[in-house]
């Protein structure tokens, strides 16, 4: 445990094991060539659109009548908001009946605090 990373896909609801990779990057590397030229780009773009920046979470939040719940306690600065352990991205969840609910996980702190909103 620990070492390296184990890279796959869902086909058809099923996970497909796609192989194991020294590095993130090199997992990224394989999983695009498993899904080939055209649909790793398709994804990739995708993947790009659906981020959020920081400003464009705020903006949101405002639209829709949504309060950013902010926090002294999280180094992320918003309640339920926690930079994910793995690098890259924030994990989100709240408390709902003793329970802690995952909610998702978000590019920006800012883009979780709207999830969480």
């Amino acid at each position: 445990k620990g070492n390296g990373f184990a890279v796959s896909r869902k086909v058809d609801g099923r996970k497909q094991h796609i192989g194991c990779t020294a590095t993130a990057e090199e997992g990224a590397l394989l999983y695009a060539r498993k899904l080939g030229t055209e649909a790793s780009a398709a994804a990739a773009a995708a993947a790009a659109a659906e981020s959020m920046t920081a400003a464009e979470a705020e903006q949101a939040a405002a639209a829709e009548g949504l309060t950013l719940v902010r926090s002294s306690r999280s180094s992320t600065g918003f309640e339920g908001v926690y930079a994910n352990s793995k690098g890259g991205g924030f994990n989100v969840s709240k408390w709902v009946r003793g329970a802690r609910q995952y909610l998702g996980c978000a590019a920006t702190a800012e883009e979780g605090a709207l999830l969480y909103a």
